[in-house]
């Protein structure tokens, strides 16, 4: 049963990419939120096994593929190319890291007598506003943090980023256009073709992984990605308790870094949307852990937080880009690239009617998906000790 079940979670997103393909209104959620949606609703059904050993499973499922993919996600980043192409959007992008760590923590102070976990939530909060999903399920790992406080928050995580999204290309322009200066063309930018394989969330964009002729080199990067947290669980070995665990993450996302350096590796085809699909087995195993009273009995004080740390984020970040005159446009779309990450760039980008923050955005995007491991493991340790 133990096999048959690990292969369901190993199976279940191919099933879920076609269906995505198949369905217009499921590929405009996305099949990383259908992942989600879908592994939720078969934890409502009660149709999987119960027991600890299905517990156990669910949680090394989770665990594994999101270790293995923060290596092939990060195999394919151009670094170099991410510095030099951000210009002022770098900027703006430490402004808006800056204003989600003070929002973290500022907010953990606020809610922590009515928030278990608090150093937890801060932690993989700052992961998330900083780079992305990935980063809150790196960080989840790397503190070894409560999976119902995960959960919970992936969920309002969902409905509020929904909502800042539609925030974000309706009325955001109209009102900071009030304070900020206007966008000025650049006299130049350079189309650079380094990221649009980032920008593709479709269903789509997992066609590749069938490619019997890239197999070889697929197969290759799956074994480096391995590689390297094995060497990242041997590193951990000189360390304790919850530092271990964010050791391992730390450390694969270091040598997920220096690897992405060399162009062999950087080359490889497929590592992204390898990456890609161990997180649609990650977002679909902790679905299925979800307890969906969670719908039903709202935890205000969790939604607070994460909502206090999206609107105070965005208002402290307005603030520092009218003191240092960043325009408007490149303010939300490093805004975006921190609170929603790079697939959303290209949709911001064009709400904006600006095809010109359409690169900075990804190389402030990516900016963030290095910083987000780093910082959120460091937030959440100093709420610990702070806060307790």
């Amino acid at each position: 049963m133990t096999f048959a079940l690990l292969l369901f979670y190993l199976l279940a997103p191919v099933f879920l990419i076609f269906l995505c393909q198949k369905v217009p209104l499921l590929e405009k959620l996305g099949v990383v939120v259908v992942s989600f949606i879908v592994g939720i609703a078969i934890a409502a059904t009660g149709l999987l096994p119960e027991g600890e050993a299905v517990k156990n499973l669910q949680s090394g499922v989770s665990s594994t593929s999101v270790a293995i993919a923060l290596s092939l996600l990060l195999f394919s980043i151009d670094v170099w190319a991410a510095l030099k192409l951000s210009g002022t959007t770098l900027k703006s992008m430490m402004f808006a890291v800056l204003s989600v760590m003070t929002m973290a923590i500022v907010a953990a102070i606020i809610f922590a007598p009515y928030l278990p976990f608090m150093w937890q939530i801060a932690g993989m909060s700052t992961g998330a506003y900083i780079g992305g999903g990935p980063n809150m399920a790196a960080i989840k790992v790397a503190i070894d943090a409560d999976q119902g406080v995960f959960t919970d928050m992936l969920t309002y995580d969902i409905l509020l980023s929904a909502l800042y999204v539609l925030f974000v290309i309706t009325f955001a322009k109209p009102i900071f256009s009030k304070f900020l200066p206007a966008y000025q063309q650049p006299k130049s930018l350079q189309e650079h073709s380094g990221f649009e394989h980032l920008s593709d969330d479709s269903s789509q964009a997992y066609r590749v992984l069938a490619k019997v002729s890239l197999l070889p080199k697929t197969l290759l990067a799956l074994l480096i990605a391995i590689l390297i947290v094995g060497l990242s669980v041997g590193v951990s070995k000189l360390f304790s308790g919850a530092m271990a665990q964010a050791v391992i993450i730390i450390t694969i996302t270091t040598l997920g870094l220096l690897t992405s350096f060399i162009p062999f590796v950087r080359a490889l085809p497929n590592s992204y949307p390898l990456g890609m699909y161990l997180i649609l087995i990650f977002c679909f195993a902790s679905g299925t852990m979800v307890d969906t009273s969670v719908f039903y009995e709202i935890k205000w004080a969790l939604f607070g937080y994460i909502a206090t740390i999206m609107i105070g984020s965005m208002i402290l970040q307005s603030i520092l880009c009218r003191i240092f005159k960043i325009d408007v446009d490149t303010f939300l779309i490093s805004s975006s690239a921190s609170i929603m990450s790079v697939p959303f760039i290209p949709v911001i980008a064009g709400a904006l009617k600006n095809r010109f923050v359409l690169v900075p955005g990804f190389a402030a995007a990516i900016i963030g998906y290095i910083l987000g491991n780093y910082l959120g493991v460091m937030v959440a340790f100093a709420i610990r000790a702070w806060v307790g």
